[in-house]
C-alpha cells in the first residue's frame, strides 16, 4: 500500500492559492551578475591582470618617468591597458552563459530574457565605474609621491571623459558578446574589425567616412577634457555603428536562440 500524498495546504481541496512567487529585482540580477564575473577562472584572472597591470604601469612611470608626473598623466597612462582588456570583461559578461553552459539554469530561473541582458550590461558599466574608481586613487597615490609641481591639475570634465571611454569600451564588449555568443569569436572580432576598418578608412575613398565611423579614432580624444562638440558627434556617430548595433542585434539574437 502506497504512502498517501501530502498536499501543500495551498493545494488542498477548497483552498484558494494566495501564495506569489517573487521575481529577483534588477538590482538582484546585476548584483548576481557582477558575482558571476569573479566565480570563473579566466574572469578572476581577468580582473587580476588588469588591476595588476595598472599598479605596473603607474609604479614605472612614477619611478622612472620623464615628464609631467601629475594625477591626470597618471590616470591617462593607466588606461593603456584597461583599453586593451578591460572591453574583453565585457564579452565574458554575456558569452561566459554560453561557453560554461549556464544559459539553460539562467533562463529557466528567470525566463524574461531581457532582463539578464539588461542586468548584464548594468553589471558591465558598474564594472566601468568601478575600474575608473581604482584609477584614480592609485594615480593620487603616485602623485603625492611624484613631487611635481601642480600635481592636482585634473579637472571634472577630464574624470566625465574617462569615464565615458570606459562605458563605451565595455558596452562595446557587451554588444559583440551577444552578437556573436562565443568567446574567442567575440574577442577576436573586437579586436580585429575596428582595426580592418582603421585601416579601410585610410585610403583616400574611405577617409571621410572614417572620420565618423573609426570608433578607436573618434573615442580617442576622450580623456583630454577638452573634447569639442564636434567631435562628441564623431564619437556618438561611430558609437552607433560599433555599440549600439552589436547590443540591439546581439539581444535579439538572444532573446529568439535556442538554448540546449
Amino acid at each position: 500500500m502506497s504512502a498517501p500524498t501530502t498536499l501543500p495546504a495551498w493545494a488542498a481541496p477548497g483552498a484558494t492559492q494566495d501564495t506569489k512567487i517573487s521575481r529577483p529585482g534588477l538590482g538582484t540580477l546585476t548584483w548576481l551578475e557582477l558575482r558571476k564575473m569573479a566565480d570563473t577562472r579566466a574572469g578572476r584572472w581577468l580582473l587580476g591582470i588588469v588591476a595588476l597591470l595598472v599598479v605596473l604601469v603607474i609604479g614605472a612611470m612614477a619611478i622612472w618617468g620623464d615628464g609631467d608626473r601629475t594625477w591626470q598623466t597618471y590616470a591617462q597612462l593607466a588606461f593603456l591597458p584597461i583599453a586593451i582588456l578591460g572591453p574583453v570583461l565585457g564579452v565574458l559578461t554575456v558569452t561566459s552563459e554560453w561557453s560554461q553552459r549556464t544559459a539553460l539554469t539562467t533562463f529557466t530561473l528567470v525566463p524574461q530574457r531581457g532582463r539578464i541582458v539588461t542586468a548584464k550590461f548594468l553589471a558591465a558599466m558598474v564594472l566601468a565605474t568601478a575600474t575608473l574608481a581604482l584609477i584614480l586613487p592609485i594615480a593620487g597615490i603616485a602623485t603625492l609621491v611624484s613631487g611635481a609641481a601642480d600635481p592636482w591639475d585634473m579637472s571634472a570634465m577630464v574624470v566625465i571623459e574617462l569615464l565615458a571611454f570606459l562605458w563605451l569600451n565595455y558596452a562595446c564588449g557587451v554588444g559583440f558578446g551577444l552578437l556573436f555568443a562565443n568567446t574567442p569569436v567575440a574577442i577576436v572580432s573586437f579586436f580585429v574589425l575596428p582595426v580592418a576598418f582603421q585601416l579601410l578608412s585610410q585610403f583616400s575613398a574611405m577617409e571621410s567616412v572614417g572620420e565618423w565611423l573609426d570608433f578607436n579614432s573618434t573615442t580617442g580624444v576622450l580623456g583630454g577634457g577638452e573634447t569639442s562638440g564636434d567631435e562628441w558627434l564623431r564619437i556618438f556617430t561611430s558609437a552607433l555603428l560599433w555599440v549600439v548595433a552589436p547590443l540591439v542585434i546581439g539581444t535579439v539574437r538572444t532573446l529568439r536562440r535556442e538554448v540546449k
